[in-house]
């Protein structure tokens, strides 16, 4: 009995302890009241369906006052959907790392800019730089216009001259990834021609890996996790990635491993382009700035990236355009008056081309390519709301829901969630906060290959509606999306291409 009464008064003890250090947290949620959840694993229970996430936050953020605090698992979550709030957090020197649940990520595909923290991220984020630079993007151009040729030709053959109805996804995420391959690794791998279905489903299967156990509070242990059949699945996808790298690696690495005379003999070797990103940082490599690890993540992660959140803006612009058939005709008519017949597209046309730049801003508007973005706060912060200042506990998550923000009637007014380019972004539309728009983010961390996208999916929405009509059946309110790393639908509607 005695033994029982003093392990009860152990545990009551360290209990009263684990609260005790954790007041800090409870007073800032008492001040920016949420919804409780249930204990130790907060709104784990809520918000484990990605299908119905997003849905479920914009609920929340109108039955509460946002900024608010919940609870995910045992940490402490800021919620936060309002462009003045953003605009703090982004521009805070104490919110530039990402939330700790990016350890997931980085833990299955490697420890690059996407994921990583102070250092190292301010370390590899000057190294690579120069890669991402306006000189170099230039000369990715005949990659991309002879990639948009592979796209027509695809159109073409399938869309047009077999009259069948495409999930143009599909094609637009191989075109993508195609460029992303050589633009970052100078590998051309003819991925229209070839077995990539299941690289394709290796990137899918890994984002939602990674979202399921995001939003699972008890799966955060790694213990628990490794016995889970989530992990099994991560396991299997991350070796086809890593193996898909690897092989992108190869020629690279038995360079850089070469002694120097080798290299000598064979100047051809260092005759690559300087533009692509594996040629820049492997002078990093070579002066032990970087280690071919570092690289290896480095490149695994900016090939994620840039494949997912490319290919998904991509698509909802032309899923859009294929929607309203009017937006569709006003964009093809300045395609018509600013760009040549035939032949490749180039930077200074690209920069004349206003109206596809706001179709293109409006679909990002309505269908952010990523939804939502964690920070952690490093240090403490005071956060300031129309009701006063708040001070938010270190080591608080937070979560900065872009895809509500920027589909808010109270941001965007009445038209909101409906796709109305000249209403938001034309010559006449009201000015908005300056963070009201944020698809690559803003402020200390902005997306570092947010012209990259910018240039590629100009260039190919040009080539496409310059020459085709795109049509769907599907409707906007129709459409059912679900947060994930980067934005999906929970069905992919077909359309159908017509030659102009």
């Amino acid at each position: 009995m005695l033994s029982c009464i003093i392990l009860i008064s152990w545990l009551l003890l360290v209990w009263f302890y684990f609260l005790w250090s954790r007041r800090r947290y409870y007073i800032a949620a008492w001040q920016l009241r949420g919804p409780v959840g249930w204990p130790l694993i907060g709104m784990g229970l809520q918000m484990m369906n990605p299908a119905t996430f997003l849905q479920y936050m914009d609920g929340l953020s109108r039955q509460f006052k946002a900024p608010f605090i919940s609870w995910m698992g045992t940490d402490c979550f800021l919620y936060i959907n309002d462009p003045s709030t953003v605009e703090q957090i982004f521009n805070s020197t104490h919110c530039t790392n990402k939330g700790d649940l990016y350890r997931f990520i980085s833990s299955a595909i490697g420890d690059g800019l996407f994921t990583s923290s102070w250092p190292r991220w301010h370390k590899h984020r000057r190294l690579i730089n120069p890669a991402f630079g306006r000189q170099i993007l230039s000369n990715f151009l005949p990659i991309f216009n002879a990639e948009a040729e592979v796209l027509l030709q695809k159109l073409d053959l399938e869309g047009v001259q077999h009259g069948k109805r495409l999930e143009i996804y599909q094609i637009l995420k191989k075109i993508v990834l195609e460029a992303a391959c050589q633009t970052t690794m100078g590998r051309k791998m003819n991925f229209q021609h070839d077995g990539s279905v299941a690289i394709f489903e290796a990137y899918n299967g890994l984002t939602e890996v990674c979202v399921k156990r995001m939003l699972s509070p008890w799966l955060y242990p790694g213990l628990i996790y490794r016995r889970s059949r989530l992990y099994g699945q991560q396991k299997k996808v991350v070796g086809i990635l890593f193996g898909f790298i690897e092989q992108l690696l190869e020629p690279i690495v038995s360079v850089v491993t070469s002694d120097a005379s080798a290299e000598q003999q064979n100047p051809e070797m260092r005759a690559k382009s300087k533009a692509i990103f594996i040629e820049q940082v492997r002078e990093h490599v070579e002066r032990g700035q970087l280690s071919w690890q570092d690289v290896r993540d480095e490149a695994n992660v900016t090939i994620a990236a840039t494949f997912e959140t490319t290919s998904t803006a991509l698509y909802f612009t032309i899923l859009c355009l294929a929607m309203h058939p009017y937006y569709q005709e006003k964009l093809h008519e300045e395609l018509v008056r600013e760009l040549p017949p035939t032949g490749d597209v180039s930077l200074e046309q690209l920069q004349r081309l206003d109206y596809t730049e706001m179709v293109i801003n409006e679909a990002m508007r309505l269908f952010a390519p990523v939804p939502m973005v964690l920070r952690s706060a490093e240090q403490d912060l005071q956060l300031r709301r129309d009701d006063g200042d708040f001070l938010i506990p270190r080591g608080t998550q937070i979560g900065i829901d872009i895809y509500n923000m920027q589909r808010d009637e109270r941001v965007w007014g009445p038209l909101a969630r409906t796709y109305n380019p000249e209403a938001h972004f034309g010559k006449d539309a009201p000015l908005r906060h300056a963070f009201a728009f944020v698809p690559f983010t803003k402020g200390l961390r902005m997306c570092i290959g947010y012209r990259y996208a910018q240039i590629l999916m100009k260039l190919l929405l040009a080539r496409i509606f310059y020459s085709y009509r795109i049509s769907t059946e599907a409707r906007l309110d129709e459409l059912l999306v679900k947060g994930n790393i980067s934005l999906k639908l929970q069905e992919y509607p077909l359309c159908l291409v017509n030659r102009r």
